[in-house]
């Protein structure tokens, strides 16, 4: 059990609230988590203990840089046996019952002893804040006595198809009896009776509620966790999701709320940064045309076969844009061919950029944004809304078939292609008219005003006087001072 304080000069008087962090150690949780940490800190009332898997904690120290005035932001790191440096990868997420399982025995521990240890140092712990995924945390809260308050890094929708597993499971929906639906039943049957969402084809209820037992076993334990938080904060905002949100808070209470674009706090135009970052691109960016760009990254867990990494080249040669791409080293399974790709970046050295991570929220505000062709993880579809950028939506797993739904469907501001990441070959033709229709057609730049209007309302949210998601929080920071005054 290590710990690292964020200053040489940060004291932990007993008369703080003290608040215990617990991330899922995955790169899009922890983003968001981050950011709420830091909105924490500024208050003085308050000592956050940010606490991580061992083998993440040491690879994020080494990009940690203290935040100005937030000395009482601390690192704290539990034992795990899984090593995952940079956040939980595709072989986690292809073994998710074992990773699952593991986190269950050995983390509840963990956490225990550093509480322990904590309270005996006179710095007893308040409360927990952790990811809704990490629902072994509840039974940690209840030992000491302390409410536990959840942070939802997804949409607000996602949370209310969770809040109706029991409904969905005794249709036989989710985790179905007779095996995964085949394509024409999943486009087929519609799911109407989960409430605060507008019915959904089977097709695009989060994929991994159609896999198998290990999943189900998950999914039936956690979903009824979340009765027990003192609160939900969800990274969303109301004028996006107002009926999921309105219908959650009549379940669980005023205390259900909308608490994003969280990335809005933080003045750093900064994630959490677990993989260097090629700040060149940007200079690159400078050099083009305002919204000619299209920016291509598939986050940090979604991979692609060698066969689908050269027909998204060919279509990215073929459409003559300007793209900066974000090429992970685990990004191709089995690993590109050099010569192919060697081809290809000679061809196309003064047509792109590629990178091996990028600051996404700096490319993001860029002037020469034109348009994202995403994995469709919520922290990228909210950033993207939040700079008024379309979408070109290639879901790899979990929810993200869900977003993506939401992104062409409802809010009208992108397109999909004809399968998932993990459904088949998509040839370089379709990628490359979907690449024409958001950034060259009438349709596209259809999306581009629904999007924009979406980015005033998601900074309204946040705005410190007038906003729904701001003004939640502060509410949020003022009950847990309440609270601790009672406990005393």
């Amino acid at each position: 059990m290590r710990s690292l304080q964020s200053s040489s000069d940060s004291s932990s008087p007993s008369s703080k609230i003290h608040v215990v962090v617990v991330p899922l150690p995955a790169q899009g949780h922890m983003s968001p988590m981050i950011h709420l940490c830091k909105l924490i800190a500024r208050d003085p009332s308050f000592t956050i203990s940010l606490v991580n898997v061992d083998s993440l904690h040491d690879e994020f120290v080494k990009h940690w840089v203290a935040p100005a005035g937030l000395e009482d932001l601390r690192l704290h790191s539990i034992p795990y046996s899984w090593q995952l440096p940079l956040g939980a990868d595709a072989h986690a997420l292809g073994n998710v019952g074992d990773w699952f399982t593991a986190s269950a025995r050995e983390l509840p521990g963990g956490l225990e002893d550093l509480i322990r240890k904590l309270g005996e140092e006179g710095d007893p712990v308040n409360c927990i804040i952790s990811d809704y995924f990490c629902d072994w945390s509840q039974d940690v809260a209840d030992v000491f006595g302390i409410p536990r308050i959840i942070l939802w890094s997804g949409n607000a929708a996602w949370t209310s198809l969770e809040y109706h597993i029991p409904e969905l499971l005794e249709k036989d929906h989710i985790f179905p009896s007779r095996g995964r639906a085949s394509p024409e039943e999943a486009n087929s049957v519609i799911i109407d009776y989960v409430r605060g969402v507008k019915p959904l084809r089977l097709a695009d209820v989060p994929d991994y509620m159609q896999g198998n037992e290990v999943w189900k076993e998950i999914c039936i334990k956690r979903s009824p966790v979340v009765k027990s938080a003192r609160w939900v904060l969800v990274n969303s905002f109301y004028d996006l999701e107002a009926p999921t949100f309105d219908f959650m808070a009549s379940e669980l209470g005023p205390r259900f709320i909308p608490a994003g674009p969280l990335f809005l706090l933080d003045d750093s135009r900064k994630n959490v940064v677990l993989r260097p970052e090629n700040e060149d691109c940007l200079g690159w960016m400078d050099e083009q045309e305002p919204g000619s760009v299209l920016y291509i990254s598939f986050g940090s867990i979604a991979v692609l076969s060698v066969e689908q990494f050269e027909e998204l080249a060919g279509a990215l040669e073929a459409s003559k844009k300007p793209f900066l791409w974000v090429i992970r080293s685990e990004l191709v399974v089995g690993g590109h061919s050099n010569e192919s790709y060697d081809g290809f970046c000679e061809r196309t050295k003064n047509q792109g950029f590629i990178v091996s991570w990028a600051p996404q929220l700096r490319v993001l505000a860029h002037p020469s944004m034109g348009a994202f062709l995403t994995h469709c993880g919520w922290n990228s579809i909210q950033e993207s809304i939040t700079h008024g950028i379309p979408l070109l939506g290639w879901p790899y797993a979990a929810e993200q078939n869900t977003n993506c739904t939401f992104i062409v469907e409802d809010w009208k501001i992108g397109v999909r292609f004809s399968k998932t990441a993990m459904q088949g070959l998509i040839e370089r033709g379709e990628i490359e008219d979907g690449i024409r229709k958001v950034m060259d057609s009438e349709e596209g730049k259809e999306m581009k005003e629904r999007v924009e209007n979406l980015k005033i309302l998601a900074r309204k949210a946040m705005d410190k006087e007038h906003g729904k998601s701001f003004r939640g929080l502060q509410a949020f920071l003022e009950d847990l001072k309440v609270l601790k005054i009672h406990r005393e």
